[in-house]
């Protein structure tokens, strides 16, 4: 039974049923029933809060003298027959109630349900309606479809909700239900559906459910139901869905599921399940869709399961399966999708993987598969994901890998590969993500890369390419991420990357680029992570850079940047971490690196810069970690470095520092290689150390000045 059951308006009725109506002798005590429907819904609306009132204009009530209303009782004046919503029978009774939708908000704390004991349809799904679901609601003997879902209702589920033994349908779902499945729904011999998921259920999934012979769809996901999945459950011989995932459930998948030769979907993911997977599963012929994900089942994947010939969807990822894939996969001809990640699966990926001719998604990384990725691969016409990380592979990729130009997500970082990039790679412009860091793969990145507008990700870092940075990044308009570290990538960094402004990390450290930071990196408002370290860039940190107010981790250490540190570095208001180490810089610390109220990490270590530490600093509340050993800089250490509690690390060795160490227990338990060396100026007097500051500070001026 279907939304389309009742229509929203009540059909007209034929001349002849009222002529048969007027002439029943009963006549007053039916029109006064009529009359007791359509007061009980004008005395439900009043309850309702204003917002709702517009939707239901049309539920006016207007008696007429008493000749009229018993002369034509199924006249507006007694009937809702044309009022929104209201479905009638041919007598004008209300037997239905479609206003899903309609932007209701109350409760039904006031609904009168002795008064509509016609009614066989319900439908009052996504509204805004409150509160806890009447008791009276099983006075609706009559009822055969009830929709509340997509409300706000709370408190538990009546028990009298048993005694609507002609229900066909219950949708309770999207609400806030909670307390435990009410026994009584075992009561409900008619139900084909039952769908109470989205809720805050909790408790043991009652076994008597088992009972419910004609149930074809039972959803109950997503709420916190514990205990075992019950073995009754394989007596449901009409079940085509079963979605009972996002719960606590434990203990074993029970055998008897295997009785359910009608079942589509399976789909009991995200739970705490343990025990290996039943062979029994191999009997659910009908089976298309088998989800286990996200629990803790162990031992191999049954044999029996690749006899399932209709299975499309099969995932069984983050769990604790072992063993191999077999030969025998290639008998699940309809195969679409393939996620058994995240288990501990071994030995080779078997060739005949590569007959799957629907296979859209493989997923296989966080394995323990060993050998060569077979090359049959390349037959998956229809491939769009290929994900093989973090296993032990070694050998080549599959050089055809995106011959026909699907591929979207190709990731097969974490491996022992060798060789170079698939050729087939440099025209699939299909790419969103792709990563391929951590192997020992070759190749000229300028050559064996294209265009990709689509491209989201791209991570090639920890292997040995080589070549220029090619100007083409920069067309990728999609890219976030950006990681090229560690390879032996030379040239300069190319000035149209500042055109990929959706970049959140670049990471093009440990390389061996050359050049200055383009100044264009300033349209890069959405960086948050910026990494140049371990090159040899040189000149200084553009002014341009001060844009990028959303980066939070900042490295160009370990470089040939030189000139002072630009003020730009203020703006950074978001930076936790920043490492300018072992550069050139000269010249003093900006001030406006006192702003950074943000940052716990500062390396400025093995630099060329003079001056006094900046009195700012203090306000440096979040900092833990200060390294600005080997420079240059004198002056007394500032008091307010005292203020700074958070602090756990300091080293300031090998300046020329003088006067008190700040009493702060980071300067007081650091050891003395970290504080004294090279920092002469702690041995003698505070007084000593301001007369030698002065006299720097006037000759500094008259140098300026002369």
């Amino acid at each position: 039974m279907g939304s389309s059951t009742f229509e929203k308006v009540c059909s007209p009725r034929s001349f002849v049923l009222f002529v048969l109506l007027i002439s029943s002798p009963n006549i007053v005590a039916f029109a006064s029933s009529l009359n007791d429907e359509a007061d009980a819904l004008l005395k439900w609306k009043a309850t309702l809060e204003n917002e709702a009132q517009p939707q239901l204009s049309s539920w006016t009530f207007f008696p007429n003298n008493a000749t009229t209303s018993s002369s034509n009782p199924n006249s507006s004046s007694t009937s809702p027959r044309s009022w929104f919503g209201i479905g009638c029978n041919s007598a004008g009774n209300v037997i239905g109630m479609n206003l899903s939708g309609s932007s209701l908000r109350g409760s039904l704390d006031a609904f009168a349900f002795s008064s509509f004991l016609n009614l066989e349809y319900i439908d009052l799904s996504m509204n805004y309606l409150f509160g806890t679901i009447p008791p009276q609601i099983g006075n609706l003997s009559k009822l055969t479809y009830l929709d509340l879902s997509t409300n706000q209702f709370s408190g538990k589920i009546p028990p009298n909700i048993g005694l609507l033994t002609n229900l066909q349908v219950l949708r309770l779902f999207k609400n806030q239900l909670n307390n435990s499945i009410p026994e009584e729904i075992n009561q409900l011999k008619s139900l084909d559906e039952l769908s109470l998921h989205s809720n805050s259920l909790h408790g043991p999934i009652p076994l008597s459910l088992g009972n419910l012979s004609k149930l074809e769809y039972l959803y109950l996901y997503d709420n916190s139901l514990s205990g075992s999945i019950p073995f009754e459950i394989g007596n449901l011989s009409n079940l085509v869905e079963l979605c009972i995932h996002t719960n606590s459930l434990t203990g074993p998948i029970p055998p008897t599921l295997g009785n359910l030769k009608r079942l589509v979907l399976l789909d009991s993911s995200s739970n705490q399940l343990s025990g290996p997977i039943p062979a029994d599963i191999g009997k659910m012929e009908s089976l298309k869709n088998l989800t286990l994900a996200q629990n803790y089942l162990v031992g191999p994947i049954p044999t029996s399961l690749y006899g399932l010939e209709n299975l499309t969807f099969l995932s069984l990822f983050q769990n604790q399966l072992s063993g191999p894939i077999p030969e025998e996969i290639e008998n699940l001809k309809s195969l679409v999708c393939l996620q058994v990640n995240e288990n501990q699966l071994n030995g080779s990926l078997p060739t005949s993987i590569g007959n799957l001719s629907k296979l859209e998604i493989l997923n296989i990384r966080k394995n323990h598969f060993s050998a060569s990725i077979p090359r049959e691969v390349e037959k998956l016409m229809r491939l769009t994901v290929f994900r093989v990380a973090w296993n032990q592979f070694t050998g080549y990729l599959p050089q055809n890998i995106c011959q026909h130009g699907l591929l979207q997500y190709f990731t097969a970082n974490g491996n022992h590969l060798i060789g170079s990039i698939p050729k087939s790679l440099r025209n699939c412009s299909s790419l969103i993500r792709i990563r391929l860091d951590q192997n020992q793969l070759t190749g000229n990145i300028s050559e064996v890369f294209g265009e990709y507008p689509n491209l989201d990700y791209i991570n090639i870092s920890n292997n040995t390419f080589y070549g220029e940075l090619s100007p083409k990044w920069g067309r990728s308009s999609r890219l976030t991420n950006l990681e090229i570290w560690r390879n032996n990538i030379t040239g300069s960094i190319p000035p149209e990357l500042g055109n990929s402004s959706e970049l959140h990390l670049v990471d093009l450290s440990s390389n061996s680029l050359v050049g200055e930071i383009p100044k264009e990196f300033g349209r890069l408002t959405s960086l948050v992570k910026l990494t140049l370290s371990n090159n040899q860039l040189s000149g200084n940190i553009p002014a341009e850079l001060g844009s990028l107010t959303n980066l939070e981790f900042l490295d160009l250490s370990m470089n040939k940047l030189s000139t002072s540190i630009s003020g730009c570095v203020g703006s950074f208001l978001q930076l936790h971490y920043m490492n300018l180490s072992h550069n050139e810089f000269s010249g003093e610390i900006p001030t406006e690196m006192g702003t950074l109220v943000q940052l716990s990490v500062l390396d400025l270590s093995h630099n060329h810069l003079t001056g006094e530490i900046p009195m700012e600093f203090g306000n440096l509340q979040s900092l833990l970690t200060m390294n600005i050993s080997n420079n240059n800089l004198s002056g007394i250490l500032p008091r307010a470095f005292e203020e700074l509690h958070g602090l756990l690390y300091v080293n300031i060795a090998n300046n020329q520092f003088c006067g008190p160490i700040p009493n702060n227990t980071a300067f007081l338990d650091a050891p003395s290689e970290a504080i004294s060396e090279g920092n002469k100026g702690f041995t003698i007097g505070t007084f000593v150390c301001i007369i030698g500051i002065v006299y720097k500070k006037k000759e500094k001026l008259a140098k300026n000045t002369g």
